[in-house]
């Protein structure tokens, strides 16, 4: 599983920038299709548009969404407890369980390397006017530069938003979490009310969609136009904002189209990247593999299997969904049986558990624009997106009408929580919509008996890491019952 020292950000903002872009440059090695150098000192990094893109390249490379992968996904509904798991402080248990606490290191671990990525990311920005330029091409080469980076800050800051924040329904005053600028800010940041750490949000993805505005060429490996647009989409859908969600979808549906059934299980080989609009590159090299969440190769022991809940809910012959995320695992037969591993991140032989991460599809992006049309009281617009993902996933699928927005919401809901399945999304749908935490009894470990987790409850909210609440009186309130 994976875990990390706790950093707060008091404590990340007194590194020096050296040892910020140095740290950067070494751990970036062959994450990315262009590979930077592996030293590179905070003076040189500036000499150059290319040096400065090598800096650039670094922060991607430190970029960790495992940890919110797995924040989304282990105390919801989409898992239960693995094969040989064993102790109920294994692995993740206390976050399934619901026992966790401020101090344990899957509450630090995402608020810790978010804001880590975030002071890489400003150490780069303060100075990146510095860097000379030769031409026109290299000017908007730094321009993209700087755009990218600016729509990886946002990215950063909207996840930690999600995980969080104070209220988990969009609540104009309600606290947020620090949304941080700058290396030289004070070392104790407050928590700003929501509205404006969205106004900050929104003027780091506005910024940078003016500097992307030139981009030449396109990859799904870079946060360029079409990932900002996506995130655009994704912020306005948290936000009510239903005509900015389906403006900004749309844009993306209409350049990138789903997958095609064939199409589809290679996604999740790494053999096509249909429908993939942004992706976090992971190589035999990288220091982090996805699939190390649910399982260790090297032991056997799956940490977390898929939830019968989630499974159910497939048509298991004709939904390629089905084959393309589950599996089950010769070598772990127990009671007779063939346990079910979860198979969306588990590689290939020769590189078990290694997959890149998709993080915005085109699917999401039809998920968010038939909520967006629902909640409008679009009934027929919704309706036609959510067919039109289904018959993209299900071999003979006949497309459904419903009786009112109310049950088209309810269903999109129920196909995010099948589509969109251990890519970090369930917890903070759940939240969002306030609603339940609620598990099959078939799903609970020996012994658990509690399968509802409701709104009002202190761990239905993720806290400010301990970490955070020791050097900085200023963060509080802590969220609701913490």
């Amino acid at each position: 599983m994976y875990t990390m020292n706790n950093i707060t950000i008091k404590k990340w903002f007194v590194f020096s920038f050296l040892i910020i872009l140095v740290s950067g440059m070494q751990s970036c090695t062959k994450q990315l299709e262009k590979t930077p150098v592996d030293q590179v000192d905070g003076q040189a990094v500036f000499s150059s548009v290319q040096t400065l893109e090598q800096g650039v390249l670094g922060v991607y490379a430190d970029w960790q969404e495992e940890y919110i992968m797995q924040l989304a996904s282990v105390p919801t509904d989409e898992c239960r407890i693995g094969l040989k798991n064993a102790g109920v402080n294994s692995s993740a248990q206390s976050l399934f369980r619901w026992t966790f606490s401020v101090g344990d290191k899957e509450i630090a671990s995402p608020w810790a390397t978010a804001y880590q990525i975030i002071g890489r990311a400003n150490s780069i920005l303060e100075h990146i006017g510095t860097v000379p330029v030769k031409n026109a091409s290299e000017e908007i080469k730094r321009n993209q530069l700087k755009g990218e980076l600016l729509v990886i800050r946002a990215f950063q800051h909207f996840d930690l938003y999600r995980a969080y924040a104070y209220a988990p329904v969009y609540t104009p005053d309600a606290a947020a979490v620090p949304y941080i600028t700058r290396t030289d800010l004070d070392s104790k940041p407050s928590r700003p009310a929501t509205a404006d750490f969205f106004k900050l949000l929104k003027q780091d993805i506005s910024d940078a969609e003016t500097l992307l505005a030139q981009q030449t060429s396109s990859t799904n490996i870079r946060m360029g136009l079409n990932a900002l647009q996506s995130l655009e989409a994704r912020v306005a859908l948290y936000a009510g904002d239903w005509q900015g969600a389906i403006d900004k979808s749309s844009l993306l549906i209409n350049k990138i189209p789903l997958a095609t059934p064939d199409v589809f299980p290679a996604i999740w080989q790494d053999q096509s990247d249909a429908e993939v609009i942004f992706k976090l590159k992971r190589t035999n090299r990288s220091a982090f593999r996805p699939g190390d969440v649910w399982k260790n190769v090297a032991t056997g022991i799956v940490y977390f299997a898929p939830a019968l809940k989630l499974m159910r809910l497939y048509d298991s012959a004709n939904d390629v969904r089905y084959s393309s995320y589950f599996a089950t695992d010769s070598s772990l037969i127990t009671g007779g049986q063939l346990p079910n591993t979860i198979n969306k991140y588990a590689g290939q032989p020769g590189a078990l558990n290694l997959a890149d991460v998709k993080v915005f599809r085109t699917a999401e992006m039809y998920l968010i624009r038939a909520e967006a049309y629902a909640r409008m009281g679009r009934l027929a617009d919704g309706t036609n997106d959510l067919n039109t993902l289904r018959a993209a996933r299900i071999q003979g699928y006949t497309s459904q009408s419903f009786a009112s927005n109310t049950d088209l919401i309810r269903a999109i809901l129920t196909e995010r929580y099948k589509e969109l399945a251990f890519e970090g999304h369930r917890l903070f749908d759940l939240r969002r919509t306030n609603s339940n935490i609620e598990r099959l009894a078939d799903d609970l470990p020996a012994g658990v008996t509690k399968n509802l987790l409701q709104p009002s409850e202190s761990v239905y909210h993720t806290p400010i890491p301990q970490a955070e609440l020791l050097v900085n009186s200023n963060i509080l309130p802590n969220n609701p019952g913490w």
